[in-house]
């Protein structure tokens, strides 16, 4: 069995100031230390992050924090940045009143930086399809594996992800698409609030003890299950800094920009009734 733990990174500058944040690489404006406390008993086989500082900072805390002798660790993973917004990076979000009278450029020829719609990018930006691949290759390259190793030597592997809102989204669905059980949608994944976390379980069907396993990229006989998703136990008790989340927690001219980083405002849903509700953990 492998264990994927994705983690949205913690609060950014550039959430605050409430721009364009996709690989514009922005500190850390509310450490997550909490985070790293409260899955300080989690033992991670190895921890991967996105290079971004917001991300790669992020890792560091929650890998600070595990027990001696930390996992190995990886915080230069690409396929797991943010989706990339082009010319938009850095610029303030807008909402226009009537989104779908101009094209995406023609509202950027007048500085404007609305939310792409389906199908549209940002110029020199990636599109929902793009990231979409992007989230693939990193299953095949970065899970699969662990995937492999897990099943082959019968153990249980444990790996956390620490990545951006719209792209834990998109490894979500990539996540979702090695399911064998092909199971109809019944909700979408989206929501994650800075340093939430969700976890999938990877497992193999109808397997008898003490036969070898082997698993090749087309294997049909996966079993994948979210159980687990936009997990903030840990921040129950953290007091919000002023200036921080809980400052624009409250601005509701600031919900839409939020929402879509959250990954909430995307129109395509990945879905699945893989989710164990509230899961097994919860329940400890």
């Amino acid at each position: 069995m492998l264990t994927v733990t994705l983690i949205r990174h913690g609060q950014s500058t550039d959430n605050v100031r409430h721009v364009w944040a996709g690989w514009a690489d922005a500190p850390l404006s509310q450490r997550a230390e909490a985070l790293g406390a409260y899955l300080s008993k989690t033992l991670f086989t190895k921890i991967y992050a996105s290079p971004l500082k917001r991300a790669a900072t992020t890792a560091a805390l929650v890998l600070a924090a595990q027990p001696a002798p930390q996992p190995p660790h990886d915080f230069t993973i690409e396929s797991i940045k943010e989706q990339n917004f082009g010319i938009a990076e850095g610029k303030p979000w807008c909402s226009p009143d009537n989104r779908s009278s101009k094209s995406l450029s023609e509202y950027t020829s007048e500085g404007k930086y609305p939310t792409p719609l389906p199908g549209e990018r940002f110029t020199d930006g990636e599109s929902d399809e793009d990231l979409a691949a992007r989230a693939m290759q990193a299953v095949d390259e970065v899970v699969m594996p662990h995937v492999r190793s897990a099943m082959r030597a019968r153990r249980a592997e444990h790996i956390a992800l620490v990545s951006h809102g719209l792209c834990i989204r998109a490894l979500i669905c990539a996540l979702l698409e090695r399911d064998s059980r092909k199971i109809t949608p019944s909700r979408g994944y989206t929501g994650m609030q800075n340093t939430a976390w969700a976890r999938v379980i990877i497992e193999m069907q109808d397997v008898a003890d003490g036969i070898p396993l082997e698993i090749t990229d087309e294997d049909n006989s996966l079993i994948v299950t979210v159980t687990d998703f936009g997990r903030t136990d840990h921040l129950v008790k953290l007091k919000p800094n002023a200036g921080g989340t809980g400052k624009i927690a409250y601005d509701p001219k600031q919900r839409d920009i939020r929402a879509f980083f959250d990954g909430a405002a995307n129109t395509k849903d990945c879905e699945s009734d893989a989710l164990d509700g509230n899961n097994r953990e919860a329940k400890k």
